[in-house]
């Protein structure tokens, strides 16, 4: 049986999307076979940030109108030999894509579920930035996911500068983490690249950490202030500052 991970944020922006992506992408690349379900049923922001906009034949809305099989919808990155992605474009209906995840999850070994079909997961991931406006939701998420019997939960700081945070002009992800009684499965640093484009080296490194905390092989999560430091860090820093 696939491990479901329900992948949300409370606050727009927040980057569930781009986080289920690169955590997918980094499953992937340790050899297990990843689902990612797309849950924007309006824009398949999913198939763009993939690079897969307008490679798809099907969708789940063609599976429920029976045009054709979930399977079929289920497309195949060609990037990647064990990256998978299903969008849910034109399709609404949540009930009916917990129903699809259960038809096609004994293909996978991870089915992550981009703000969609939370009742068909056993764990939860809430995406956070590092701001207060962002975690304050992601508690009221958390509050709600816990009401709701939702099992492991955890919260992944997305998008943060380790030059605000040496700088102390933003908290830590462990200070987030702890403020939000949490634990912390990954921290990932800004980067304006997108997910199996142009992203940074030290953006897959850290998705990397953070799939190795999700299949339960290290706690470590990425140190996020460490180009901070030292000489290259007081001129990383006061470029920030000029800037």
């Amino acid at each position: 049986m696939a491990t479901r991970i329900y992948i949300t944020n409370a606050k727009g922006g927040a980057g569930a999307t781009t986080f289920a992506i690169g955590l997918g992408d980094a499953l992937a690349r340790e050899g297990h076979r990843t689902l990612i379900i797309d849950g924007d049923a309006n824009c398949a922001d999913g198939l763009f940030l993939c690079g897969l906009q307008g490679m798809n034949v099907y969708t789940l809305a063609d599976a429920k109108s029976g045009a054709c099989r979930v399977k079929q919808a289920i497309l195949k990155h060609p990037k990647s030999e064990n990256l998978y992605i299903l969008p849910t474009l034109g399709c609404d209906d949540g009930e009916f894509v917990a129903e699809a995840i259960k038809d096609c999850e004994g293909l996978f070994d991870y089915v992550l579920c981009d703000a969609v079909a939370a009742n068909a997961c056993t764990e939860a991931i809430v995406v956070t930035e590092p701001y207060p406006s962002s975690f304050k939701g992601a508690d009221d998420k958390l509050a709600r996911l816990a009401d709701s019997g939702m099992g492991r939960k955890s919260v992944a700081v997305n998008k943060i500068n380790g030059g605000l945070v040496f700088d102390g002009e933003v908290m830590t992800p462990q200070e987030i983490a702890s403020l939000l009684r949490c634990d912390l499965i990954g921290v990932i640093p800004e980067d304006l690249g997108l997910p199996l484009g142009k992203i940074k080296a030290r953006t897959r490194k850290a998705y990397a950490l953070c799939a190795a905390k999700v299949m339960g092989k290290s706690d470590k999560v990425f140190a996020i202030i460490r180009p901070y430091t030292g000489l290259k860090g007081a001129l990383l820093r006061r470029m920030r500052r000029a800037l």
